[in-house]
């Protein structure tokens, strides 16, 4: 059985909403017909496990950042002029290019209608937007001050886009430089060593150690072609999807963190969305518990993660946030626990955070570009390096095999 919400004419010519469980679309039409209504749109919303909607979500045309921001900012202005979440809603259908979004939309709005908030409308596509999104929404609606809480959202999801293309522009050159020096040196191997192989076959010269590793590497290369597209693609897979799994994410980020400089990052990084989104959850008038359990689901860090649902339990039991939080000195930073605890005794805990934030910001620029100093010579002494062994085992067999000439 599906959920189908349907816009249809009633016997007096006005437009009605509502939703009918049906096994097909078909079915649901002819209930509607039997009712005397004038079906003008029927839509799947749910199949049993399914989230609402979610057969409207084409693959290839998901929902990213940029449009969750986007989504903010018009939703923003359109409440701050006086409109109602319909009308606002109607202006946003109209105006949204993407298809997934214009049909999340308008069945948003169908719930709305229905006498749902807003927020629990988008909460049926809970895994499409940030929980930060959903939990300032539901504080918005019940403070009364949906307009403020969307400026504040929308101000915060445009800094945490900031950040974002920050680290990744900051990497955006090194991998280029990875790649390209793994090119290289896979087109050396595989078309420039086979072809001088036969020569020193034919020679009868002693290759030296060097030359026989890199033949042997170029043997397994040029073994099978149908292999190595196969270890690509696997390879593709592996850092597109397998990094989003669970295990995935421990495994990427255990060996991100292990790596110099890279791990002083990722903690300020996750120090950053932590107070951010903290600060801004506690702001909108959300229960500091509620408020960090949200901040747990956001920070997209593992450690952090496991350190705040500890914490929580600490909070429930009566311990302050700054004690609970001081327990993990090596995630917390004493200046960060200092804030907090000044922010609990005046109760300005939010703005303090906010604070921290725009600090530890600067913080992040300044490792991004000690991370980039120490990545671009790096890589380009490993692929000066390993371009240079690759020539040494080609000259050498050269060399001996002229002296065998002179």
């Amino acid at each position: 059985m599906s959920t189908f919400i349907y816009e249809a004419y009633n016997r007096e010519g006005a437009i009605v909403h509502g939703e009918y469980e049906a096994s097909t679309r078909d079915e649901a039409v002819q209930y509607l017909v039997g009712r005397e209504f004038t079906p003008i749109s029927v839509d799947a919303l749910r199949g049993k496990g399914e989230g609402k909607g979610m057969l409207a979500i084409h693959l290839f045309e998901g929902i990213g950042p940029v449009d969750v921001m986007f989504l903010v900012r018009n939703l923003s202005a359109t409440v701050k002029a006086g409109l109602s979440i319909v009308e606002a809603l109607d202006i946003l259908i109209a105006d949204a290019e993407k298809n997934a979004m214009k049909k999340i939309l308008q069945e948003v709005q169908a719930l709305v209608k229905n006498g749902q908030t807003l927020s629990s409308g988008f909460g049926e596509y809970k895994n499409l937007f940030p929980p930060i999104f959903l939990g300032m929404l539901r504080a918005g609606e019940i403070s009364g001050q949906l307009d403020k809480t969307l400026v504040e959202l929308s101000k915060y999801l445009s800094k945490e886009y900031a950040l974002r293309a920050k680290v990744k522009s900051a990497l955006t050159y090194p991998i280029i430089l990875l790649i390209a020096s793994s090119g290289v040196v896979t087109l050396l191997l595989m078309f420039v060593l086979p072809r001088l192989t036969k020569a020193f076959a034919a020679s009868g010269v002693k290759l030296p150690f060097i030359t026989k590793m890199f033949l042997g590497l170029s043997n397994m290369l040029t073994w099978s072609y149908a292999l190595d597209v196969g270890v690509l693609v696997f390879l593709i897979w592996f850092f597109l999807y397998f990094r989003t799994t669970r295990v995935g994410k421990k495994l990427f980020f255990f060996i991100i963190s292990h790596l110099p400089v890279a791990n002083d990052l990722i903690k300020k990084v996750a120090l950053v969305r932590f107070s951010r989104t903290f600060g801004n959850l506690l702001g909108s008038g959300i229960a500091a518990v509620e408020a960090l359990k949200l901040s747990a689901q956001s920070i997209g860090n593992e450690s952090y993660t496991r350190a705040l649902d500890a914490a929580i339990t600490d909070i429930e039991n009566g311990l302050p946030i700054s004690k609970s939080l001081s327990k993990f000195p090596d995630l917390f930073p004493r200046l960060l626990v200092s804030l907090i605890t000044v922010g609990e005794r005046t109760g300005s805990l939010h703005e303090i955070l906010g604070t921290f934030s725009d600090f530890y910001e600067e913080e992040v620029d300044n490792k991004l570009k000690d991370l980039t100093a120490i990545l671009e010579p790096a890589l380009l002494l490993l692929m000066g390096l390993l371009v240079g062994a690759i020539a040494v085992s080609i000259i050498l067999p050269i060399y001996q095999l002229v002296g065998n000439f002179v």
